[in-house]
C-alpha cells in the first residue's frame, strides 16, 4: 500500500507541474522559424550574387578578344579593318563580331570615298561568307559612316557632289545583298532622302534644271545630269517600296524554310512614316512630276493592305498643285508655239506676195 501511495503521489506531483508550467506564447515559434528562413535566404542570396559577380568577372576575363583587338592596328581604317577581318573569317569557320563591324563603320572618315565603298563592300561579303546578321546598331553606323565618307568635305558644297553621294548610300539600302533591308530603321531612310531633297534644292538655286522628260527606254543620248536625276528618281521610288514590302510581312506568303531564313535576319518591320513619304513626294514632284509621283510613290504606299488606301491630305494636295502648274505650263507652251507658227505663216505670205509685186514691176 505504501508503495501504490508512493506512485500516486508522484504522478498527481508530475500532473500538476504540466499544468502549471508557463507557457511560450504561439507565435515565438513562427518568428524563430521566419527569422531563421530569412537569414538563410539572405545567406543564399548574398552566396549566389558573390557567384553571379564572379562568374560574371570570370567570362570578362575569359573572353576571347575580338579579330581587331588581336590585331591591335595601329591605324584603323575601313580598308584595314575589313582586310583583318577577311583574314579572320577566311576558314569560314569564325563569325564576325557585331562590335567589330562598328568600328570598321565608325572608323569611315569624312570626304573618303573610298571608306564608303570598303563599308559596302564588308556588308555584302559578310553577309555571303560568314553568316553574318546586321542588327539596328550596325546598320546606323554603316549607313552614317557611308554619308559621312562620301559626301566631299569642301569648303562650299554644293548639290551636285551631295546628290551623287546620297544615291550612293540610296544604291545600297536597296540592294539586296547588303542585308540593310532588315535591320534600317526608318529615320535613317529619312535621313537619306533628306540629303536628296537638300541637294536638289542647292542645284535649283544654281539655276540647274531638275525636272526632267521621263522616258519609258533610255535613249542613249542624256548627259550626265540627266541620267544622275533619272537614277535619284529611281532610288527614291526604291526607298519607299523597301519599306512598303517590309511591313506587309511577306513571310506570311512564304515557304516554310524561306520564311525561317528570312526571319533569321529580319530585325525590324517599320514601315514608312508621313515624313517619308513626304521628302519622296517633294523629290518626285521636282524630278518627274505629278504623274510619275502619283503612279510610282503615292500607288506604292496606298496599295499596301495596312494603309487602307489613306494618304495625308497635304499630300494630295501637293501632287494636285503640281498638276494644275504643269498644266498651266503645257497651254502657256502651246500657246507660245502657235503664236510663233502663225507669225511665221505671216511672213511667209508677206514674202510670197513681195515676189509677186517684184514679177509684175518686170513685167
Amino acid at each position: 500500500m505504501n508503495n501504490q501511495a508512493l506512485v500516486r503521489a508522484r504522478c498527481i506531483l508530475r500532473a500538476n507541474k504540466l499544468v502549471h508550467r508557463p507557457k511560450e506564447p504561439a507565435t515565438a515559434g513562427v518568428q524563430n522559424l521566419m527569422s531563421s528562413r530569412v537569414a538563410s535566404s539572405s545567406f543564399q542570396h548574398h552566396r549566389f550574387a558573390f557567384s553571379s559577380v564572379a562568374q560574371q568577372e570570370q567570362s570578362s576575363t575569359d573572353r576571347r578578344p575580338s579579330a581587331l583587338e588581336q590585331a591591335n592596328l595601329d591605324v584603323i581604317t575601313p580598308g584595314h579593318s575589313i582586310f583583318v577581318l577577311q583574314k579572320y573569317a577566311a576558314d569560314g569557320l569564325a563569325l564576325i563580331r557585331q562590335s567589330d563591324f562598328i568600328k570598321l563603320c565608325e572608323s569611315a572618315r569624312p570626304g573618303k570615298m573610298k571608306d564608303a565603298k570598303a563599308i559596302a563592300t564588308a556588308l555584302k561579303e559578310f553577309r555571303r561568307n560568314n553568316r553574318f546578321v546586321l542588327q539596328k546598331a550596325g546598320a546606323r553606323a554603316a549607313v552614317e559612316g557611308m554619308i559621312r565618307s562620301s559626301i566631299p568635305n569642301y569648303k562650299e558644297l554644293y548639290g551636285k557632289p551631295r546628290l551623287h553621294a546620297a544615291v550612293f548610300v540610296a544604291d545600297q539600302i536597296i540592294d539586296e545583298k547588303t542585308a540593310l533591308y532588315f535591320a534600317i530603321e526608318t529615320e535613317l531612310v529619312d535621313q537619306v532622302l533628306g540629303e536628296i531633297q537638300q541637294a536638289l534644292t542647292e542645284m535649283e538655286e544654281r539655276g540647274m534644271q531638275v525636272k526632267i522628260e521621263i522616258k519609258e527606254k533610255a535613249s542613249g543620248d542624256e548627259d550626265d545630269d540627266e541620267k544622275l536625276l533619272f537614277k535619284t528618281l529611281r532610288v527614291t521610288e526604291g526607298l519607299v517600296k523597301v519599306l512598303v514590302n517590309r511591313s506587309v510581312r511577306p513571310e506570311f506568303n512564304m515557304k516554310k524554310r524561306a520564311a525561317r531564313n528570312y526571319l533569321k535576319r529580319l530585325q525590324t518591320v517599320a514601315g514608312p512614316e508621313l515624313s517619308t513619304l513626304k521628302l519622296a513626294t517633294d523629290i518626285a514632284l521636282s524630278i518627274g512630276g505629278a504623274a510619275v509621283t502619283q503612279k510610282d510613290i503615292v500607288g506604292s504606299y496606298a496599295a499596301a493592305w495596312w494603309t487602307k488606301d489613306v494618304v495625308d491630305e497635304s499630300i494630295l494636295k501637293a501632287i494636285a498643285g503640281a498638276e494644275s502648274r504643269e498644266e498651266e505650263a503645257a497651254r502657256a507652251a502651246a500657246a507660245e508655239e502657235e503664236a510663233a507658227n502663225t507669225e511665221d505663216d505671216s511672213e511667209a505670205e508677206e514674202a510670197g506676195e513681195g515676189d509677186e509685186d517684184a514679177k509684175d514691176e518686170k513685167e
